[in-house]
């Protein structure tokens, strides 16, 4: 009984059965998906599934650990999305340089948003959603290399561009009680010019 009275009292115990309980998910949910699915065993997708795997295992360390301290460590989440989003390209095998500028630029921005809604600054939410907006506007506009008009692209690029202003106006909604709307005149003008 002392023992474990001893267990539960020690934090850095109790630390290390949470992160092994975590692997042990996360090496769980990839067996899974290695028994579910026909995925071949090549060196691509095997990246991908790491990556994403080790992700997994921060995202289960973040629920395990909201858990059990009836906290939340929010700054757990931010490797999970990164790691998931970093592995995306891997497993689907577009390794090209704008899926990797999609995946990261939307994964940082996501962590940018959360911490900045979470710990209530909106000088995160700012580079967040400009972020959401300018990674898969650059994407969509110059993924196709077959358009012969370079303006089309561009537009397609400050769409997503005025896409991130706006944004700013509707998460900005979470920190006050009425919307900022100086974001919709940058946001107005690029949509336009797109």
């Amino acid at each position: 009984m002392e023992f474990r009275v001893a267990w539960i009292k020690n934090k850095p115990v109790r630390l290390i059965v949470q992160i092994f309980l975590s692997i042990i998910a996360a090496a769980f949910s990839a067996f899974l998906y290695l028994n579910l699915t026909d995925f071949t065993p090549a060196l691509l997708p095997m990246i991908g599934l790491s990556s994403i795997t080790f992700g997994l295992i921060w995202g289960f360390l973040f629920i395990i650990r909201h858990y059990s301290i009836h906290g939340t460590e929010v700054y757990l989440l931010f490797p999970m999305i990164m790691f998931i989003l970093l592995g995306i390209p891997f497993l689907t095998e577009s390794i090209h340089l704008l899926d990797f500028l999609l995946y990261i630029g939307v994964g940082i921005g996501i962590c940018l948003l959360v911490a900045g809604i979470y710990w209530k600054l909106f000088g995160l939410i700012i580079p967040g959603a400009l972020l959401i907006g300018i990674a898969p506007g650059l994407f969509f506009g110059w993924e196709n290399a077959n358009i012969n008009n370079p303006l089309e692209q561009t537009g397609i690029m400050l769409v997503g561009f005025a896409f991130g202003w706006g944004l700013i106006t509707i998460t900005s909604r979470t920190l006050t009680r009425k919307f900022v709307w100086w974001p919709l005149i940058p946001g107005g003008i690029l949509g336009v010019v797109g």
